[in-house]
C-alpha cells in the first residue's frame, strides 16, 4: 500500500495486521484485543511493549474523538531500533457537513483542542474539513496564537510534482519552532505532560484532501 509518510532509510522487518476503527463503540473491545495481539507479535521488551500500548491507546482515543464519518486503520511497522505506529484514515463528509462542523464556534475552530494530542486532532480535523483553505491552515498553524504552531510543509516540493499535493506537520519541526521563543513555555509544558510526546521520537501527520496519515515513531531497545 502506497503511503504519503515514508521511511526512506529502512525496509520494515515486520508489518503487522491492520486494525479498523470507526465510530462504533461496540467494536472497541475487539479493537483493543487486536492491539494486544499486535504488540505480542512485535516481540518487544517489556518497557517498549508498555510504551507501544500507551501509544495505541492515545491514538485510538484521538480517532474516537474525531468527528463522525471518519474511519481509520492502524498498524505497526517494526524496524531496527524503531517501531512506527501508523494510522491511515479518511472521511466521506460532504460540503454541507463540513460547513456545519466548521461553524460550531464563532471562530470556526475547535475550542476543545486541549493538550498536545487534542491539537494534533484539531490539525487533522481542520485539514480534512477545510483542505481547500490552504492559506487559512498556514496562518492558523504557523503562529503561536494558533495553539500548535509548527509548519505545514507542502511535500510536493520535496517529493516531486504530482507525487503528493498535501501538507505535513511533524513534532520535530514543531519543537524547533518553539526554541528560543519567550512565548513558548506553555507549549513546552503541554509536550512534557503528553504521553505521546514523552514516548515518541517524532510524530508526523499528513493531510491530503479527504485522507490523513499519521506516523508515531518510537525508539526501541
Amino acid at each position: 500500500m502506497e503511503t504519503m509518510i515514508k521511511n526512506n532509510k529502512q525496509i520494515p522487518e515486520l508489518s503487522t495486521e491492520h486494525i479498523y476503527i470507526s465510530d462504533d463503540d461496540e467494536k472497541l473491545k475487539d479493537v483493543y484485543a487486536a492491539v494486544d495481539g499486535i504488540i505480542d507479535s512485535l516481540q518487544l521488551k517489556k518497557r517498549d511493549a508498555l510504551h507501544m500500548k500507551l501509544l495505541f491507546e492515545e491514538t485510538i482515543g484521538m480517532v474516537k474523538a474525531i468527528t463522525e464519518d471518519f474511519t481509520a486503520r492502524i498498524w505497526v511497522e517494526k524496524y531496527k531500533d524503531e517501531c512506527w505506529l501508523r494510522l491511515l484514515g479518511k472521511t466521506d463528509m460532504d460540503i454541507d457537513k463540513k460547513s456545519d462542523l466548521m461553524s460550531v464556534s464563532s471562530t470556526g475552530e475547535n475550542a476543545l483542542a486541549i493538550g498536545f494530542m487534542g491539537k494534533v486532532r484539531d490539525f487533522i480535523e481542520t485539514g480534512l474539513l477545510n483542505y481547500d483553505g490552504v492559506m487559512k491552515l498556514q496562518q492558523k498553524y504557523n503562529g503561536y496564537g494558533a495553539g500548535i504552531s509548527g509548519t505545514y510543509l507542502d511535500t510536493s516540493v520535496s517529493t516531486g510534482p504530482g507525487s503528493f499535493g498535501g501538507f505535513m506537520w511533524s513534532m520535530d519541526n514543531y519543537k524547533d519552532s518553539l526554541e528560543g521563543n519567550v512565548e513558548s513555555q506553555k507549549y513546552w509544558d503541554e509536550l512534557e505532560k503528553s504521553i505521546v510526546a514523552s514516548v515518541a521520537k517524532d510524530v508526523i501527520v499528513g493531510v491530503e484532501k479527504n485522507q490523513i496519515e499519521m506516523a508515531i515513531i518510537m525508539e526501541t531497545n
